[in-house]
């Protein structure tokens, strides 16, 4: 825990609703040995938090987990949650081959991803670019042999883009497009040179029923990563899907554009993108056992 977190959780002058959002990030903290507040800082008043699992030093695979817009440290623990189960199950499927792996997931509240008005523009993915590199760069400095991937979703993808256009993706070898606001021109020519030259595989999903990943689309990042050439494209509809521990499984379709599952009005589970039964991150655990077994 850095002086900086304990020295903000400390001041009693901050608003209670930010104290709250300190809060959560410090039950994440306490419930997780293995848990570890990689940095934090305040801006303009806004908390920002990057909290890994598993050991970094290490990891074999390291996968980040980057959230959609207008997104803050109120829904930290759903994330958090998300990407302890990620480790978990990429471990899990490592095994499953006989070829155990070591592993470890970062959720990164790096950034401030704007609101739906500024998702139609890429400011915030281009300063979110520029800073998730900084990170990058010293994890690959720090834990030079291990293998990086990035799990994107929604106007996150947009960052990811904006990576490639800027030219500061070298550390990143696997990538993935979530239910994309969209690239720009430029990063979509940058994203399918790299895939060329065989610097990174990149792989994109968005599920039948989303109807608003496309708005994103309609802004200054009008390209769908899936139609990139190279990206592999992948299915969240509801089929079949591999299973953590091996075999083939059913999983479920996404319903909507939500990043975590949800109980509607009706009492019915609504299977959101990481939704542990759903097909679509079956698919990306798989994947990344991949990535963490033979390198791709």
């Amino acid at each position: 825990m850095t002086e900086e977190f304990r020295a903000a959780l400390a001041n009693a002058d901050l608003p209670e609703t930010t104290l709250a959002r300190l809060r959560r990030v410090q039950d994440v903290l306490a419930a997780d040995p293995q848990a570890r507040l990689e940095s934090f800082w305040m801006s303009d008043g806004e908390p920002y938090a990057v909290v890994s699992f598993g050991d970094i030093d290490q990891a074999d695979l390291v996968v980040y987990l980057l959230h959609g817009t207008e997104t803050t440290l109120d829904v930290f623990e759903d994330w958090a949650n998300a990407a302890q189960r990620t480790c978990m199950d990429v471990i899990r499927s490592c095994v499953s081959r006989g070829e155990p792996r070591r592993v470890a997931t970062v959720v990164w509240f790096g950034w401030d991803s704007g609101t739906h008005v500024t998702t139609l523009a890429t400011k915030h993915a281009t300063i979110g670019a520029a800073r998730l590199a900084v990170d990058l760069d010293r994890l690959k400095a720090r834990t030079p042999r291990a293998h990086i991937a990035l799990v994107t979703y929604s106007y996150s993808s947009t960052l990811l883009g904006e990576l490639f256009a800027m030219n500061i993706a070298g550390a990143v070898s696997t990538a993935f497009s979530i239910a994309s606001a969209g690239v720009t021109q430029a990063a979509s020519i940058a994203i399918g040179d790299a895939i060329t030259r065989g610097d990174v595989v990149v792989y994109a999903t968005e599920g039948a029923d989303d109807s608003i990943a496309p708005l994103g689309r309609l802004g200054q990042h009008p390209v769908d990563p899936r139609d990139i050439p190279g990206v592999i494209g992948y299915d969240c509809d509801g089929g079949e899907a591999p299973g953590i521990e091996g075999g083939v499984v059913v999983g479920l379709a996404v319903q909507g554009h939500a990043s975590q599952s949800s109980i509607d009005e009706h009492g019915v589970r609504r299977a959101g993108y990481f939704d542990e039964h759903a097909q679509g991150y079956l698919t990306m655990v798989d994947y990344l056992a991949d990535a963490a077994t033979d390198g791709r």
